[in-house]
């Protein structure tokens, strides 16, 4: 992959948190649903202050419920991987599932300006919060953040290339 290349063809897949064993494994938070990416033999990427994107090759996946444990090859060793620390692995956008009409990934929606069905602006969608049983948007608007739930009832629309979602809150919600 080209060192200059446009982290907007990029994805992020998940941060990691720390080296874990002796052996040059690391432990990945996944950001969201992208967590069946993360395969063996696939290229990820991660940013090199000053050398750009640099590409890893995965070796080996082992899923927690909450994590991700992950050996890339040519790292042997606690000592290789700590460099690792505090980075975000990425994946391009073109190597992520096709997702169904209506599906959108997290990294699609953050960003998204979020009005309601009356036009009033909220704000922007700034985190996506997953719960267990649905995810929850966290808004960010003025010196305000709103929770919204991400569910059917409350998120009518989702216009990527209008760059917005509209949404119902729930009576009590927003003053």
């Amino acid at each position: 992959m080209n060192s200059q290349m446009n982290s907007q063809e990029l994805v992020p897949l998940g941060k990691v948190l720390k080296v874990h064993g002796i052996k040059g494994k690391v432990k990945i938070a996944p950001f969201g649903e992208t967590l069946e990416t993360l395969e063996q033999g696939r290229t990820v990427y991660y940013r090199d202050p000053g050398k750009g994107w640099r590409p890893l090759v995965i070796e080996k996946v082992q899923k927690q419920p909450r994590f991700l444990i992950v050996s890339f090859k040519g790292i042997f060793n606690r000592d290789q991987a700590e460099f690792l620390r505090g980075r975000r692995i990425y994946l391009p956008a073109t190597q992520l599932p096709v997702l169904e009409e209506g599906e959108y990934y997290h990294y699609q929606l953050i960003g998204l300006r979020v009005i309601d069905v009356n036009g009033k602006i909220i704000g922007r969608l700034a985190e996506i919060l997953s719960t267990g049983s649905n995810d929850v948007y966290v808004v960010k608007g003025g010196n305000q953040e709103i929770l919204i739930p991400a569910i059917e009832d409350v998120i009518k629309e989702v216009n990527l290339g209008e760059n917005t979602m509209v949404v119902d809150l729930p009576e009590g919600l927003v003053e």
